[in-house]
């Protein structure tokens, strides 16, 4: 059973959000292995990269971050590209287990500036 989503957000979230999750992979750490080095619940990283929540990281949250990831300077967690757009539209699809009761795997398919 496949889902279509449709998130409002702003790039610079979207953008960090996964940048965060490709350092958190490239470290081997798992979701929850980053939330507990931040001091947080187990469950906080997984809902910030689920597409169906809608929790984001904060600013509080950077130097939580930084410090889990071992970074002295909060500078370097944040070397990614500036954001071409503030706010961005994005489709999802989400393909459900045979109950329809859990998601399975999500799949960006367009991402769209919002004017």
């Amino acid at each position: 059973m496949k889902k279509i989503l449709e998130l409002r957000v702003t790039q610079f979230d979207f953008d960090f959000i996964n940048h965060v999750k490709g350092l958190r992979e490239k470290n081997g750490m798992t979701k929850e292995d980053l939330s507990l080095k931040m001091g947080l619940a187990k469950s906080f990283v997984g809902n910030v990269e689920s597409y169906t929540q809608r929790h984001k990281y904060s600013t509080r949250h950077i130097a939580l971050l930084a410090k889990a990831f071992g970074f002295k300077n909060i500078s370097d967690l944040m070397k990614f590209d500036t954001p071409k757009y503030d706010k961005i539209l994005i489709t999802i699809q989400q393909t459900m287990n045979k109950s329809g009761t859990k998601v399975v795997c999500s799949e960006v398919m367009k991402i769209e500036s919002i004017k």
